[in-house]
């Protein structure tokens, strides 16, 4: 797919000293452009900082993560301490123009510059054995040869490199040393790594199993390239490997776009492509585009695809139930694409997170700088926009990823909404979900997935799945036995179908082989049918075993559930709920799954914490069915 630009990419590029694709410091009327509004709250973010003590990154805090897994408190320094302070020191100097912030920009820079690694402690290399060694507390500092570029020393980097690009000339007047030393540790601890080194697993050059880290780090890598490598020669040389491992990247999409790591972290891989490829299309001078590519349109409109209704997302992998896209991005995905529906997403989003104080945040961290930046050049332009709605799209369906999402009416969020999932147990940020589904109505969740919670340690170690919101059994599925699913890219599903009209969509699949052989499944077809004539959905199971055993059907909810006379009824708000029936020969408990200890889980769910009924088929049996259906009441 890059080929075709990548063997003569050394042609295309614009030679760094010509490339400026955003206003820089000395173009004052390029920043006085900006509403004023805007320019106005940055520099209002920047006083917040003037005179700041930059904190200090302890090592002892460093290995909190190796001793105890506690990966918050040194991140809390880095990001929210640090990188974001000095972005807004940085933009509230260029919106301002009269040298306020210059010093504080300074003192940050030189403290980052300082830092003896960009590396954060869930990411240090010994952990993926990236060298040969495992399990070292704190990283390779003194061994260049050993250096690891990973996800936040991309972003430090691309953020210094963009710093350096938007400021770095007014910096050097102060000491030419502050712009020459920032080019080297790019070069140092980034540029050099990256061409040096193809057995990075994110980079996917051997054959290893990749997801977002890929772009993420690309794209930082893309705007060091563009900004802070006067070598040109390597600067060409940089590019060329960029699309050499985004190539990598995109074989593992389907071209349906499907995002199987979730619409959170769509944000870092199909989102994260998209800035790279915006940058290389101005680094080209338009000469580089992918304007048009079928694959990288749909992987830009996978997220208004899986949109719900407000900051609901279909929250599949490790995703929260609410998601906060970027509205800049997304926009300029519209444009770019020409798409109108993802415009009208990104327009009615900007919206939305405008109203709730955060559409202009620098972020705690820089996963993509260049959009971010980008992003900000475009208000003018999305707020110049007619008043937008959601396009709420009726009927979604990925083969790829095997998902379905459907509601009742295109551009309405009233009624049931329905997504379902087959796939398999080896996806990005995997959950063991084969077969699981959520249920909205009037745009509130009610049967849920609970989503991922605030990352620790055994987030990404061999210790994840015990981790309650991984497993199948907090998921809404069968357990077997008391048996639920297995990880692992053999538990998949089998005999997947879909079909959608006006009236109905059916989604089925067989869970067989989603859970181990020991469990004995000879077939568990699971049906999903939405009859929008009538207002219903059912989820309809027809099961045989190879022996009697115990089976039971889990769902969970956002609210304490109410039952009689077999059906199940859970509030949406004071006026409207969902019932579900069921067989009343079924059994059944209910429990509370807290959330308040968790601040992800608590923003998607409340303090109060979410509901767990388990619903247990009378006696033991080897074969049977049943069937939930649901309907707003």
């Amino acid at each position: 797919m890059f080929e075709q630009y990548r063997e003569n990419i050394k042609d295309l590029l614009i030679p760094l000293n010509e490339f400026k694709p955003f206003p820089q410091y000395e173009d004052r009327a390029g920043w006085e452009a900006m509403s004023d509004e805007f320019r106005a709250h940055m520099i209002q973010k920047g006083e917040e900082y003037l005179g700041y003590g930059w904190p200090t990154t302890l090592a002892s805090v460093y290995m909190d993560f190796y001793r105890n897994g506690n990966r918050s408190r040194y991140e809390d320094i880095v990001f929210n301490q640090r990188r974001r302070p000095l972005m807004y020191l940085v933009l509230a100097e260029c919106c301002e123009g009269k040298g306020r912030f210059i010093d504080d920009i300074i003192n940050g820079v030189w403290v980052t510059l300082d830092e003896a690694t960009w590396i954060i402690p869930a990411s240090n290399p010994t952990r993926f054995g990236e060298f040969g060694d495992t399990n070292h507390a704190l990283p390779y500092t003194q061994e260049p040869e050993k250096f690891f570029l990973e996800l936040f020393t991309g972003e430090c980097a691309g953020q210094m490199a963009m710093i350096y690009y938007l400021i770095g000339k007014r910096l050097g007047e102060e000491t030419p040393q502050i712009p020459h030393r920032m080019l080297g540790e790019i070069e140092r601890r980034a540029l050099r790594p990256f061409l040096t080194h193809d057995h990075f697993w994110w980079m996917g050059l051997q054959g290893q199993f990749i997801n977002n880290w890929n772009p993420w780090i690309i794209s930082n890598v893309m705007t060091m390239a563009g900004f802070a490598c006067p070598d040109e020669e390597e600067r060409a040389e940089i590019f060329a490997k960029c699309l050499l491992c985004l190539e990598q990247f995109v074989k593992i999409y389907a071209p349906d776009g499907g995002c199987d790591e979730g619409p959170n972290y769509w944000g870092a891989a199909g989102a994260a492509l998209f800035n790279a490829l915006e940058i290389l299309y101005d680094v080209t001078g338009g000469k580089a585009s992918y304007r048009g590519n079928e694959l990288i349109n749909n992987m830009c409109t996978y997220i208004y695809k899986v949109h719900i209704s407000g900051d609901y997302y279909v929250d599949n992998a490790d995703c929260p139930a609410k998601v906060f896209p970027s509205a800049t991005t997304i926009f300029r995905m519209g444009k770019f694409t020409g798409d109108e529906k993802l415009m009208q997403h990104g327009v009615t989003t900007y919206a939305r997170h405008k109203a709730g104080g955060m559409v202009w945040d620098v972020g705690t961290s820089n996963m993509y700088i260049y959009g971010r930046i980008s992003g900000f050049f475009a208000v003018n332009e999305i707020e110049a926009q007619a008043d937008a709605s959601f396009p709420l799209t009726r009927d979604t369906w990925f083969p790829g990823i095997q998902v379905l999402a459907s509601r009742m009416e295109e551009g309405s969020d009233k009624g049931l909404y329905l997504s379902a999932k087959g796939g398999h147990n080896n996806e990005s940020h995997n959950h063991n979900d084969i077969g699981s589904f959520v249920i909205y109505c009037d745009g509130k969740p009610v049967f849920i997935d609970i989503g991922t919670g605030v990352y620790e340690k055994r987030t990404f170690d061999e210790h994840r799945y015990e981790i309650l919101q991984m497993q199948s059994l907090y998921h809404n599925l069968p357990v077997i036995g008391g048996d639920g699913q297995k990880n692992g890219r053999q538990y998949e599903a089998q005999d997947v179908t879909y079909t959608c009209s006006d009236e109905k969509v059916t989604m089925a699949e067989d869970l067989r082989d989603a859970y181990p052989a020991e469990v004995g499944i000879e077939s568990w077809k699971r049906d999903f049918t939405f009859n929008r004539a009538n207002g219903t959905v059912t989820v309809a199971d027809d099961f045989a075993l190879t022996e009697e055993k115990e089976v039971q059907l889990v769902l969970m909810t956002a609210k304490k559930p109410v039952f009689a006379d077999g059906e199940m009824t859970v509030a949406v708000d004071e006026e409207t709920a969902v019932t579900a029936k069921f067989d009343p020969a079924l059994a059944y408990t209910t429990e509370l799954f807290q959330t308040g200890h968790d601040a992800s889980l608590t923003n998607s769910w409340g303090a109060e914490g979410v509901y767990r009924t388990v619903f247990t088929l009378p006696g033991k049996v080897k074969s049977g069915c049943h069937t939930f259906t649901f309907r707003k009441k």
